[in-house]
């Protein structure tokens, strides 16, 4: 849904407006935005934060602070060809370079589409026409064998020392993909023939790649995946979906943790980024969008409740964590101290995951308003026949509770409404009511469906119990014979509990003090809450945070 038409409340206002505070603060203000011509991710820096605060203005509807400064300087600080970094003769190409710049080129092409501005829109043409089109050729060669790689590498990727045919490459192996996801929304924008060639090469390289094999980042998976997606969107090419819908299964299997974040590579779980859940989220979106699958919405509202949930800190910024379930590990907590947050890159592309969830919060087309995302809101939709305003009030994910209000209304023939059906809940518990009276509800592909007539003051309301519920691991890499507590979509765990004496079993005596929050009912006092719960938590507090979330079955 289109932001201007959306007015946002609840948990997904809140932590946009935190993201955004965040994002105009040190170190993303324009003294400091801008990096040193050394620094090895070109444009990486400088387009997240663009693209963040590009974003977030347009979800929350606030004006940044620094955000046209930091565009008076920008071109001062581009390359003679208008883009960052070097300009690498024929026969030289860097990944790192290719994967900061597709951010930067996103931005771009982003703050093209919200304010059509002449200098947004050169630049991307610029960086179409003297970084992405010399790359034709290259990518049919990328390296793929595992002894032309380096499985070792930091929280920020480095260059390898040698290069390997034309490629400077890196540990976050597979980066150069993840300019799939700039050179598809440039495609979009410029329509160039030699561009279409270009991204039709990195795709046909992209497919051939065994990604678990080669232990690609899963944030750079996802990226390209998302660029797969969008060139579905351009061309109709259904190769490209089920694609896309196989590579997720395989991250699903191989590259997710039980808190519904990421293992930074495939086949190794060192630790979660950030940037990956958000590509996560907004990739499950955007399948179940082309194929109506509801198991992928309800895997959205996981990642979006649990694995970003949980990522953001109470600062509004966003980091990296341990893998739970991986190795043995039973708890949910900060990587370390040092990645408490990734200011350098989850942080702003947190932004973007959070303008999203505002964005995804309503879909509509002439006749049918479907509602897969529940938050206090307010939204306007313009028909054939009519516009329409609907309030919306909602108690998820603590309740299974949501209203709609039409409160204002100049069409005049009826239209459907569809509320989205949690998987887990038990619609034979499920109310629907309309204008206060009882109605079936008839549920279909995970939305219950109800014809209303635009009348200012009608209502629709639907409930559903959410209870507490118990989950086994489902990863390839978790640590089986465990299990998790679950209120609905929310995971839940022990604050500062012992994973070596800490067991509560699937038969244990809980009960719900409310809100998600839930009391071990064996004298211990112990207390089950929402892993989710971190950005209301002082720093201090949070940095130290542990939170067992799996138990061993006894």
């Amino acid at each position: 849904m289109a932001w201007q038409d959306l007015k946002i409340e609840g948990t997904a206002y809140k932590r946009a407006m935190l993201s955004f505070d965040r994002m105009e603060s040190e170190p993303y203000e324009p003294d400091a935005v801008f990096k040193e011509a050394s620094y090895d991710w070109p444009g990486d820096w400088e387009g997240r934060s663009i693209l963040a605060l590009v974003l977030l203005a347009q979800a929350t509807h606030r004006e940044p602070v620094h955000l046209a400064e930091i565009m008076r300087r920008l071109p001062s600080r581009l390359n003679e060809k208008g883009f960052f970094g070097p300009v690498y003769a024929a026969g030289t190409i860097d990944e790192q370079q290719l994967s900061g710049n597709s951010w930067f080129l996103r931005s771009m092409a982003e703050h093209y589409l919200w304010k059509k501005d002449a200098f947004s829109l050169s630049v991307v043409e610029n960086m179409t026409e003297y970084l992405l089109l010399p790359a034709r050729g290259y990518y049919a060669d990328y390296p793929v064998l595992p002894e032309q790689r380096v499985f070792e590498g930091e929280a920020i990727g480095e260059l390898q020392k040698e290069k390997v045919g034309a490629w400077r490459l890196s540990t976050d192996i597979g980066c150069a993909f993840i300019m799939l996801d700039g050179a598809t929304q440039a495609y979009q924008i410029l329509k160039r023939p030699e561009l279409g060639e270009l991204i039709d090469e990195m795709i046909a390289k992209f497919m051939t790649i065994d990604l678990s094999g080669l232990s690609f980042q899963t944030h750079a998976t996802l990226s390209a995946t998302r660029g797969l997606l969008r060139h579905y969107e351009t061309t109709g090419n259904g190769a490209l979906l089920r694609k896309a819908e196989d590579i997720f299964k395989l991250y699903i299997k191989e590259g997710m943790t039980e808190t519904y974040a990421n293992y930074n590579w495939f086949g190794r779980p060192e630790w979660t980024e950030s940037c990956a859940v958000v590509d996560s989220f907004m990739v499950a979106v955007t399948l179940w969008k082309h194929t109506g699958k509801p198991e992928l919405l309800d895997m959205a509202h996981h990642i979006y409740y649990n694995g970003m949930g949980y990522g953001q800190r109470p600062n509004g910024g966003f980091g990296c964590d341990v893998c739970t379930g991986a190795h043995g590990e039973l708890s949910i907590a900060p990587k370390s101290e040092g990645m408490f947050e990734a200011f350098w890159c989850c942080t702003m592309r947190g932004g973007e995951g959070l303008s999203r969830s505002v964005e995804y919060c309503y879909e509509y087309e002439e006749g049918r308003i479907v509602v897969p995302f529940y938050s206090d809101s307010v939204g306007r939709f313009a028909m054939d026949g009519g516009a329409l305003s609907i309030s919306q009030r909602t108690a998820y994910p603590y309740d299974g509770y949501v209203s709609l209000e039409i409160t204002e209304s100049s069409r005049t023939e009826s239209f459907v409404v569809e509320l989205y059906v949690p998987g887990w809940a038990d619609a034979s518990a499920m109310k629907l009511k309309v204008n206060g009276e009882a109605r079936d509800a008839v549920i279909r592909e995970g939305f219950a469906a109800v014809t209303l007539e635009p009348v200012i003051g009608a209502t629709v309301e639907l409930t559903f119990p959410i209870e507490l519920r118990v989950n086994r691991v489902e990863g390839d890499y978790s640590m089986k014979e465990a299990h998790s507590y679950r209120h609905g979509v929310l995971l839940l765990g022990v604050d500062g509990a012992d994973p070596e004496q800490e067991h509560v079993g699937v038969s244990a005596a809980i009960e719900p003090l409310g809100y998600g929050v839930y009391r071990i009912a064996d004298g211990s006092e112990r207390i089950l809450s929402p892993i989710n719960d971190i950005i209301d938590k002082p720093m201090a507090e949070a940095i130290a945070n542990r939170k067992q979330v799996l138990f061993r079955v006894q």
